[in-house]
């Protein structure tokens, strides 16, 4: 999880925007997160949602993977 603003060292994961198998764009929101406010967490990648490795309603540090995407190749691209 990146952090959404400078002092950020943690958060909730509120609720999954996606599911296993799903497709995802740079950009596209993939999930929830409770932390001095309600945030969305954007995915860094274009790619297949492969596995959670969270669960709804945990806390995570900063810079903890919490989604598998598995990125798509030029050839997925077009």
């Amino acid at each position: 999880m990146v952090p959404m603003y400078k002092t950020m060292t943690s958060g909730k994961v509120d609720k999954f925007l996606v599911e296993q198998g799903d497709k995802v764009a740079q950009g596209a929101p993939v999930c929830e997160i409770i932390c001095e406010g309600y945030f969305t967490l954007v995915s860094e990648y274009n790619g297949i949602v492969k596995e959670f490795y969270v669960t709804e309603g945990e806390y995570v540090e900063v810079n903890t993977p919490i989604i598998g995407i598995e990125e798509a190749s030029d050839k997925d691209a077009e």
